[in-house]
């Protein structure tokens, strides 16, 4: 039998493809590759320098160097296992390189790579890889005509004392250099390396790549930090001692993903919590932030692992971080990073324990920051509303843990200022209420000799209740001003004739809460006309006894007598049918006519009064629609001042509604104060 074997294998260019040609899509993880060979071979220093004339990217370094022989046996054999020969590089690094593939990559945005390197004690070499040559060497059809690809030397015309290796590619694959190009360049090379220290710098045309070039940091409100501290670095974050926060826990955990000092399995980095979902949006899909990152050996891994994990609600639209797991890359086991080195084999046991670890510290950020979120807010409350505080600092420990939730929800609404103001201010009343409430409990207990104890409880009730009411009297005050505002006459009075009917307090503040009768009602309108169509007749039934209102239309101006003798009909009819229930006969029938304009001869203040004194007789009064408002707000205002000086809770209240946050919300005030005031009023 013959010693030379019939049968042969060979790599078809179609494998080569898959293992670097193509390998990556976009620049900066092509040249993650060429830093991380700068990396193995112990570099200080890599210079990335674009030049957008010549359309050239040279990546310069001041490693170890190659000599003829390190790139024939090393350089140029694909799928040379570096650390099958040593597991650290000559300056006691942990090699990033595993696989031997990654030279190749550069043929991903580029045709043509020159290759410049100076070994200590050796000849400078320099050669050129045109990936066209490359492809015509190794993918012929006719197998015959395929051999070994051999790159063109070329003279070494860079300095031949400096020791290192210099790549120089061009002949760019649809690529421009721009200002643009060169930033975003810094940025993602920062997001792809954990190594920058004083013993590697990276410079993208003579700028260093610094931690700060992440561009991230600054977007970080809360922090989760594993290993060692990143805090330094985040000049926005929300510090909460009370909290631990930024909290620092111990990186090793089990096969299950639980913390533990014993376990297998540890990591460093953080998860970051943003302030705002959007801030972590980027131009491209390639630049968002909205993940975490796996590093291994200083080199990103796998670009993004929270994709992996589905939480309940919102919070991971705000998350990203980064986690440093070297113990994805162990020499002694299995290489678990695919192909393309972007990502990890996922049947993995130990990708399997980092992703059971992650799932309980996500749970564990995600009910964390819940928290903290609230603490924040509360806070922010109450740095903002000096009364509020004082308030909120003397209420009894088992309510403020429950008011601090609350404000703190007011707090994260998308409200302005102004009408938040209002919400803290009716959420004192109501733990007032609730304080008031517990009294009551506790009543029972009170000893009857203490009268002062009693009284004290009464005059809580009595503050309560007076601020209770001085609460709707803002509220009425603020309708008036909004009716006052309406100045277009035919707008007041429709607005008015909508609404007078079912409030009543704006013709007097005793009249609260009025109610109808149909069938008194259907009295009235026969009593008009005979008809069942009037609409500005109404009668409601208040506290002080029964009320007939007639609204009169703007323009017309009426004489005393008629408006004496129409409201006198209907009050009759009212009497009459109150006639039939005894517990309701007894009480007055007050009569109102709302006008536009004062009845006839009513400028003249005297025949004014005489003709008020005479309709007063049958409890008939008038009033203009301006007076209406203008009185109603007359004695609002009177019982404010009447009353405020001597509430300590009302003026508490109105504090708290008044007063103006130390940040500036004058954008908010002033859209509050452009609402519309009334509604369209087509005659």
């Amino acid at each position: 039998m013959s010693s030379a074997s019939p049968f042969v294998m060979r790599l078809s260019l179609n494998v080569l493809n898959h293992l670097g040609l193509h390998l990556y899509s976009n620049t900066p993880a092509v040249l993650s590759e060429a830093i991380a060979n700068a990396w193995d071979a112990d570099a200080t220093d890599v210079q990335i320098t674009l030049d957008p004339d010549q359309m050239t990217i040279t990546v310069e370094d001041n490693g170890i160097g190659m000599n003829e022989e390190d790139i024939n046996a090393k350089y140029l054999y694909v799928g040379y296992q570096r650390r099958k020969n040593a597991t650290e590089t000559p300056g006691r690094r942990r090699p990033m390189g595993r696989k031997g593939i990654g030279k190749l990559s550069l043929f991903s945005i580029a045709k043509r790579i020159a290759v410049y390197s100076k070994k200590q004690d050796s000849p400078p070499v320099a050669f050129l890889m045109d990936a066209d040559d490359l492809e015509r060497s190794i993918g012929a059809e006719n197998p015959s005509e395929r051999r070994d690809y051999r790159p063109a030397p070329i003279p070494f015309d860079r300095d031949t004392h400096r020791q290192g290796t210099a790549l120089v590619i061009s002949d760019l694959k649809k690529l421009r250099i721009t200002a643009t190009t060169i930033r975003s360049l810094k940025k993602r090379i920062a997001r792809r390396f954990s190594v920058f220290e004083n013993d590697f710098q990276v410079a993208v045309n003579g700028e260093p790549v610094t931690i700060e070039d992440r561009d991230y940091f600054h977007k970080t409100r809360f922090i989760f930090q594993y290993g060692q501290d990143y805090s330094q670095h985040c000049p926005a974050l929300d510090r909460d001692d009370d909290l631990d926060q930024p909290s620092t826990r111990p990186g090793k955990f089990d096969a299950a993903g639980q913390l533990s000092q014993a376990g297998p399995y540890e990591v460093r980095g953080w998860i970051a919590i943003a302030r705002h979902s959007n801030d972590l949006d980027g131009d491209t899909k390639d630049d968002n932030l909205n993940k975490i990152s796996v590093v291994v050996r200083g080199k990103v891994a796998q670009e993004d692992i929270l994709q992996e994990f589905r939480l309940g609600g919102m919070i991971t639209k705000f998350m990203f971080g980064e986690i440093n797991a070297d113990f994805l890359d162990e020499d002694e086991q299995e290489d678990i990073a695919t192909s393309s080195r972007q990502s990890i084999t996922e049947d993995d046991v130990r990708y399997k324990a980092l992703k059971s670890f992650l799932a309980n510290e996500l749970n564990h950020i995600w009910v964390t920051t819940n928290k903290l979120k609230e603490h924040a807010g509360l806070q922010h409350v109450l740095d903002d509303n000096q009364p509020l505080k004082s308030w909120y600092e003397n209420l009894p420990q088992w309510l403020q843990q429950r008011a601090g939730r609350i404000f703190a929800e007011i707090d994260k609404a998308n409200i302005d200022e102004r009408n938040k103001r209002t919400f803290y201010a009716n959420g004192v009343l109501a733990f007032e209420r609730l304080k008031l409430d517990h009294a009551i409990d506790v009543l029972d207990k009170v000893d009857e000799t203490n009268v002062e104890e009693l009284l004290g409880f009464l005059a809580d009730v009595d503050a309560i209740e007076a601020a209770q009411f001085r609460e709707i009297i803002q509220e009425r005050l603020t309708v008036i001003r909004k009716l006052q505002s309406c100045v277009d006459r035919n707008a007041l009075e429709r607005v008015l004739q909508e609404y007078l009917f079912n409030h009543l307090w704006l013709l007097d503040p005793g009249w609260e809460r009025p109610l109808e009768y149909r069938s008194m009602e259907e009295r009235l309108h026969h009593a008009a006309s005979g008809r069942v169509v009037r609409t500005d007749i109404q009668y409601r039934r208040v506290d002080a006894g029964h009320v007939v209102l007639e609204l009169k239309r703007g323009n017309r101006r009426l004489a005393k007598t008629t408006i004496e003798a129409q409201l006198r009909k209907y009050i009759d009819a009212v009497k009459d049918q109150l006639s039939k229930v005894p517990d309701q006969r007894d009480l007055p029938v007050h009569g109102v006519c709302v006008v536009g304009k004062l009845p006839m001869g009513w400028e003249d203040l005297h025949v004014r009064a005489q003709d008020e004194q005479a309709l007063a007789v049958y409890r008939i009064s008038v009033v203009t629609y301006d007076e209406v408002t203008s009185r109603a707000e007359s004695a609002y205002k009177k019982f404010l001042r009447a009353t405020g000086e001597l509430q300590e809770l009302s003026t508490l209240i109105e504090n708290i509604r008044s007063y103006e946050p130390t940040r500036d919300s004058s954008s908010d005030v002033q859209r509050r104060d452009s609402e519309p005031l009334c509604r369209s009023t087509d005659n």
